[in-house]
Parts: structure tokens; C-alpha cells; sequence
């Protein structure tokens, strides 16, 4: 049974359908990356991903998400917490504004499923640490940076180990240093977290993805590894390359590149290109 099951799902805002007739799975532990223009749906889409029910209409137009076999809406509140949590793109909506401290906003959660003080202590402590907040645990959130909010809001979602993440476009407001911040805190998530991750374009997507999906006025047309989906015609007008994809191709075309080498996408996979080709005998 798949994790996570997107069966011919339709939602239309008024009107307009933002996600049209949309299927996939995810497994349990897979790193996935749907990626889409501005205006694509994927912020929709991951809200049913993430069991966000639409407040006015709790079914979709047509189909539904399945999580290990049951619909979303039959999940309690506080079960589908536990299971899967969400990131946006603007860490200060976030913030739950019942918490006068980050260590408190890291530990609302866990309060609320009613664990025991020594296991949310536990758990707030860790994420602390794995977030780089410590030094700012007895801060109000609300003063914090772009980035530093982001880092608190990944922390909170994490203290409630969840076994699945969702993020949508979670650095589109970070500037480098927080980008690193990020992706070092997903890389050293456990094998058995599933990661969808909703983005246009960014490091984060292709550095973690094992998987790509190209959503496109609402739908689904491309699914599979990166070479697949990344250097596909549809996908390169709507999204561009990656830098590191975009240099490597522009080196190949004027003969500085191995026709037959893999192009790369992620900054560490072209610097480990480079450094072969330079290392090549002559």
C-alpha cells in the first residue's frame, strides 16, 4: 500500500481549477520534488498533500489524497498532525502567536498531543540544537529574521515526528546562508521521513530529490529521475535549468564537456564533474 495516494484530483477555486485530474503515489521514504511554475498549483496541491482541507469545502471537486489507505478527512486532527506536517514560504504565518519564547513555540506542539514534560522537553531540546536555535531559545519569535523564523518554524514541524514533511517553496524568502541552513537540516533527516518538497526552482529540490514531478497548468506531464524531468523541452521553458545544469550544457555545446557525461544539476555533482575532467589523463 503506498504512502501516500493522489487519485484524478480536481480543485477548482470558484471557476478556476487550480490542480486538474492528478495522480501519483509516494512511498514511504521517498524525496520528491514537484516543481511548477508561479501559478502552476502547486500551493494547493500541497495543502491536500499535507490533509490542509479546504475551510468552505472539505471534498475535492473530484477524487481525493489517501494516506496508508484512508482519506484525509477521516484522519483525527491530531493523528494527521503526528503523520505529517507543513512548511510554507512565509514563516510568520506560521507561528502559532501563543508562545512568548522560540523554545516555546518549538514545544506547542508536542503540548498539545499531550505527552508527558519529559518527552517534550526532550524533543524541543533536540530540535534546538538540530535547528541552530539554541542561542535563540529565549527569544519571541516574532523578532527573529526571515530566515531564523524558517529555521523555527522546520523545528516546530519536526518536534512533532512526523513521518512525512511537506515544504512549499521553503527558501523562496532565504538568502544563501539560510538556503544552507535548510538543506542541511533535511539532509540529516531520518531514511524514513518522506520529503515532497514544492518549489519553482532551488537548490533544495535538486540537491535532495530523488524523484521529479513537473506540474503544468494544474496537471502532471512529466514523473521520473531528474534527467527525465529537468531537461525535458516543457520543463526547460517553464522553469529554466539549474545553474549548475545550465553551465555544464553551456560548456558542452562549446566543447569543454564530454558529450556522453552525465549533465549535472546539484553544485556538488558539477564540481565532482569538473574535477574528473581535470583529472583526466592527457
Amino acid at each position: 500500500m503506498a504512502l501516500i495516494e493522489v487519485t484524478d484530483l480536481t480543485f477548482a477555486y470558484g471557476a478556476q481549477a487550480a490542480i486538474d485530474s492528478v495522480s501519483f503515489i509516494i512511498e514511504a521514504g521517498e524525496r520528491v520534488a514537484i516543481l511548477g511554475a508561479n501559478g502552476s498549483g502547486k500551493t494547493t496541491l500541497a495543502h491536500w498533500l499535507a490533509g490542509w482541507l479546504p475551510t468552505q469545502e472539505s471534498e475535492a471537486t473530484r477524487g481525493n489524497v489517501t494516506c496508508r489507505g484512508r482519506a484525509w478527512q477521516d484522519w483525527p486532527l491530531a493523528e494527521r498532525a503526528s503523520f505529517v506536517q507543513y512548511v510554507g514560504q512565509i514563516p510568520s504565518q506560521q507561528l502559532s502567536g501563543q508562545a512568548f519564547t522560540v523554545r516555546d513555540e518549538i514545544a506547542f506542539g508536542p503540548e498539545n498531543l499531550g505527552l508527558p514534560e519529559i518527552e517534550v522537553r526532550k524533543r524541543t531540546a533536540e530540535c534546538l540544537a538540530d535547528c541552530g536555535l539554541e542561542k535563540l531559545a529565549a527569544r519571541d519569535p516574532f523578532t527573529l529574521s526571515g530566515g531564523e523564523q524558517q529555521r523555527l518554524v522546520l523545528a516546530a514541524a519536526l518536534a512533532m515526528r512526523p513521518q512525512v514533511i511537506v515544504l512549499d517553496e521553503p527558501v523562496t524568502n532565504l538568502d544563501p546562508a539560510g538556503c544552507d541552513d535548510v538543506l542541511q537540516l533535511l539532509a540529516a533527516l531520518p531514511a524514513s521521513t518522506t520529503v515532497v518538497l514544492l518549489d519553482s526552482f532551488s537548490r533544495v529540490g535538486v540537491e535532495i530529490a530523488e524523484r521529479f514531478l513537473f506540474l503544468h497548468n494544474g496537471r502532471v506531464s512529466l514523473d521520473g529521475a531528474a534527467a527525465e524531468v529537468l531537461l525535458h523541452p516543457d520543463a526547460i521553458a517553464s522553469l529554466g535549468l539549474p545553474s549548475a545544469a545550465e553551465a555544464a550544457w553551456l560548456a558542452r555545446e562549446s566543447g569543454a564537456w564530454n558529450p556522453a557525461a552525465p549533465i549535472p544539476f546539484s553544485i556538488q555533482a558539477a564540481i565532482a564533474a569538473f574535477q574528473q575532467v581535470e583529472n583526466a589523463p592527457r
